[in-house]
């Protein structure tokens, strides 16, 4: 029984890190909730309060990622890390190659500690708003039975578009698994080669304070008690504030032969913090870029502002009232009066933050702010 509540506490904290789906991208959130998870082997069903932080930094040539997960069940408290860090660099005008590597790490009251070290190179091909990309990978695990290797082949391709995100992964993966026997899989007898292939869609579609990210797949493994097994899972965030979101999460994952989880159901409720609402998200993306124009009834501000749904703009010139752009195509505009010299200008892109635009020298305000400065002739 010790066994197998150590493999069900364990697998559970790894569920909690990695049981999100593909495409999630985020600087920074905090999970708070309750999962409940059924693992299926072991046919034993525990619950108890979960916590995740993740924290990512991508600087175009640079990134890294953070996650520290935690659970409580009665009478045990467990805790995860996982590291990531790599470098991209580009081969050709469409072609880059990129390495990373990853460090995952298990301690606590109910598990054995455990790590697993995994080195990926990969190389992306970008054609417009997607792109294809294969890669390798080579881990080595610590576990009761000591070292176990692995390696894997992955390729896959992407789509994106404003509001959504479709993508396609398909992987062929070697490893050493361990192999317990008794009637609660106590006993450790060694270690078994193991293969499969496993392909996977995943999609995220965003509204303006909704996500929903789904993925689905099936699993070919000859040598398991199922050939083929279906994978899936489910999330989805209703945000109530700016930075604090609903949370609603379901999963069916097998088992993961390179980190040590059991195969599992779960769903977890909860609270999300810190993580924009994808409104903001997307306007931050948007860069607007501001000219002035004759027309016959004088000046004419222009803000060039493709994917957007609105633009307004305060100025100095507006007594720093906020004024709202009429839009024609990619063009939001609005004539008015302006005067020769230099102005003080910002815009707003679908009501996320004021900021100048990206063809003005940004210069401090008189209340610690950032505003653009822009010269009319």
């Amino acid at each position: 029984m010790q066994r197998a509540f150590r493999s069900a506490a364990g697998g559970l904290l790894i569920l909690i890190g990695i049981g999100r789906p593909l495409g999630a991208q985020q600087h920074s959130s905090l999970d708070v909730g309750v999962s409940v998870v059924r693992f299926i082997e072991d046919t034993i069903t525990i619950a108890g309060p979960s916590v995740g932080l993740r924290s990512t930094a991508d600087g175009g040539r640079l990134f890294g990622q953070l996650d520290l997960g935690g659970v409580g069940t009665p009478g045990s408290a467990s805790g995860s890390v996982t590291l990531v860090g790599g470098a991209r660099t580009p081969l050709a005008r469409r072609l880059w190659l990129e390495g990373s590597a990853e460090l995952f790490g298990v301690a606590g009251t109910s598990v054995r500690s455990a790590v697993a070290a995994t080195g990926t190179g990969r190389a992306i091909w970008r054609t417009g708003h997607g792109g294809v990309w294969v890669s390798g990978a080579a881990s080595r695990a610590r576990r009761e039975a000591g070292a176990l290797p692995a390696h894997a082949v992955e390729a896959g391709a992407w789509w994106g578009w404003p509001q959504a995100r479709l993508s396609a992964t398909l992987v062929d993966q070697r490893a050493r698994g361990q192999l317990f026997t008794g009637p609660l899989r106590s006993l450790l007898v060694g270690t078994l080669p193991v293969r499969y292939r496993e392909g996977t869609i995943a999609a995220r579609i965003e509204g303006d304070a909704v996500s929903l990210e789904l993925s689905a797949g099936v699993r070919h493994d000859p040598d398991a008690a199922s050939a083929y097994e279906p994978t899936f899972a489910l999330t989805a965030a209703l945000w109530q504030s700016e930075r604090q979101a609903w949370t609603l999460s379901l999963a069916r994952q097998p088992p993961d032969w390179v980190r040590g989880a059991d195969a599992a159901q779960w769903i977890a409720l909860g609270v999300r913090f810190y993580e924009p609402r994808p409104a903001s998200v997307r306007a931050a993306r948007i860069r607007p870029v501001i000219s002035i124009g004759t027309a016959d009834e004088g000046r004419v501000v222009r803000v060039r502002a493709p994917g957007a749904r609105t633009v307004e703009m305060m100025a100095d010139f507006t007594d720093w009232a906020p004024i709202s752009l009429t839009a024609v195509g990619d063009l939001f505009q609005r004539a008015m009066a302006v005067s020769p010299g230099a102005h003080r200008v910002v815009v707003r892109v679908d009501g996320g933050a004021w900021r100048p635009a990206v063809n003005t020298p940004a210069v401090d305000d008189d209340l610690g702010g950032r505003v653009g400065l822009l010269v009319v002739p």
